[in-house]
């Protein structure tokens, strides 16, 4: 019986963060509301704040959802299958997944950047996403650091340096390919992510020179990138 209670109970609490990270995705966040969830879920004031007291915890709820979804979009939990003592694979994954990868969450991109957008103000946001970046900066520091020891002639700056350009470069190519989708050739930007820092490196044999044709039209590009590709979670 108590089982069955701690599922209900875990589903109920499932559908009032669904239903906020909807809000929040389509309206803002200046929208999410007690009132706005109780209509969505067509749930009870007195259910919803069974599970969920304030609209505060609802926030810090969405907060942890949208911190384990990029643990998932970045491959924490895909990247098993590869050796963690190595960071190439894994920077070569993420690249492709960011890239090239149709979102298997819409959402995602919207929900990230409205966090974002409260870290002036909110310090337990800020705490959070700054832990989550530095368990994943000292991962990679980690592995880069076996990665460069093989190396013969390795880049002078220390891996912790490096690791933290490389989440520059992801999070930047990801914001851009949240704000347009369409705007350059992933791919080719996938093969010269992976030429620049390979060669940098040290971990990648440097591509054969070759010129590239000139970039098509912006609208011939959309249709390009609008092709089917399977989605991966």
């Amino acid at each position: 019986m108590g089982s069955d209670r701690a599922d209900i109970g875990s589903v109920r609490r499932e559908q009032v963060v669904e239903a906020a990270v909807a809000i929040i995705a389509e309206q803002g966040i200046q929208k999410l509301s007690l009132s706005a969830i109780e209509e969505r879920t067509h749930m009870a004031r007195g259910h919803l704040t069974y599970y969920f007291p304030t609209k505060e915890d609802i926030l810090l709820a969405v907060f942890d959802h949208l911190v384990e979804t990029m643990r998932r979009r970045v491959g924490v939990t895909e990247c098993k299958e590869f050796d963690h003592s190595s960071s190439w694979p894994i920077i070569e994954y993420l690249l492709r997944m960011i890239l090239v990868v149709p979102p298997a969450n819409p959402t995602f991109g919207p929900l990230q950047y409205t966090f974002l957008a409260q870290m002036s103000h909110r310090a337990d946001f800020r705490e959070r996403l700054a832990a989550l970046y530095e368990e994943w900066r000292s991962n990679m520091s980690g592995g880069l650091t076996k990665d460069l020891e093989a190396v013969d002639d390795p880049p002078p700056f220390p891996p912790r340096a490096l690791a933290t350009f490389v989440q520059a470069l992801l999070h930047g190519l990801a914001m851009q390919r949240a704000v347009d989708p369409d705007a350059f050739d992933r791919e080719q930007v996938l093969e010269l992510c992976l030429d620049v820092l390979g060669s940098y490196l040290r971990l990648r044999p440097p591509r054969p020179r070759a010129r590239y044709p000139k970039s098509p039209a912006k609208s011939s590009q959309r249709k390009k990138n609008h092709s089917d590709r399977p989605t991966r979670e």
